[in-house]
């Protein structure tokens, strides 16, 4: 037994474009449906995400320095302590002599 219309079987060809149609439609269906339940979805766990927000941070107002509101004496600020003479050269490090060799100039001994 061999198939006249191929694997549609003995249909005539106005069945066969019937059956084509019905499958378009039906797919053009299913990919509808698939859209729109995804759509659907991710509305909803949207809404319910919005519906269950955090509670906001409990701010507190912010408390006025005792000195301002005169419940204690301000503190009196301490005179800057003097600073201490930089050496000429400080950690041992001669800069001169380091910018002389860059520089190509032969070192002399210091005197």
């Amino acid at each position: 037994m061999s198939f006249v219309n191929g694997p549609a079987g003995n249909l005539l060809p106005s069945q066969v474009a019937f059956r084509v149609v019905c499958v378009r439609i039906l797919r053009s269906l299913f990919g509808g449906v698939l859209v729109l339940v995804s759509t659907a979805i991710v509305a909803l766990v949207s809404a319910d995400r919005l519906a269950h927000l955090a509670p906001p941070a409990v701010v507190r107002a912010a408390q006025a320095e005792p000195s301002a509101t005169g419940s204690l004496p301000a503190p009196v600020k301490a005179a800057p302590a003097p600073k201490a003479a930089v050496p000429s050269i400080p950690n041992g490090f001669d800069t001169e002599r380091l910018n002389a060799l860059m520089r190509g100039d032969p070192i002399l001994p210091r005197r």
